[in-house]
């Protein structure tokens, strides 16, 4: 039995996982390495007061679609480049509550949001 159990132990620790091509969604509140995404000058910020949530899909974020952080000066601009786009007619979003509304962040100078304790940073759609 040793044996059988020791030889699985050996098999398992051989065997490679294959290197995430994602990275993960919860920062731990810091925010990944700039040069890992194209993050451009409307997320800018110095401080959490200057970002805030924006939806910027056909459904919001509790019902299947995305929110980011925007700075603030931005945030009309975003909404009006995302909503109302021709491929939302027809789409059908499920009805959940949110629990926790998300909120603006600001990491390494980068506006994010924030859900309950986890933090994103995820960067705008090319425009």
């Amino acid at each position: 039995m040793k044996r059988v159990l020791l030889l699985s132990l050996l098999v398992l620790a051989a065997c490679k996982k294959p290197a995430s091509s994602s990275s993960p969604t919860n920062t731990g509140g810091a925010a990944p390495d700039p040069g890992q995404h194209a993050y451009d000058e409307r997320q800018a910020c110095t401080v959490d007061a200057d970002c805030v949530p924006v939806e910027i899909e056909c459904c919001d974020h509790c019902n299947g679609g995305k929110v980011v952080g925007v700075h603030r000066d931005y945030a009309d601009e975003v909404r009006r480049a995302t909503a109302g786009a021709p491929e939302c007619a027809g789409t059908a979003c499920t009805k959940m509550a949110c629990v926790e509304e998300p909120t603006g962040i600001c990491r390494q100078n980068i506006c994010g949001i924030k859900v309950g304790t986890l933090e994103e940073v995820p960067p705008l759609p090319e425009r």
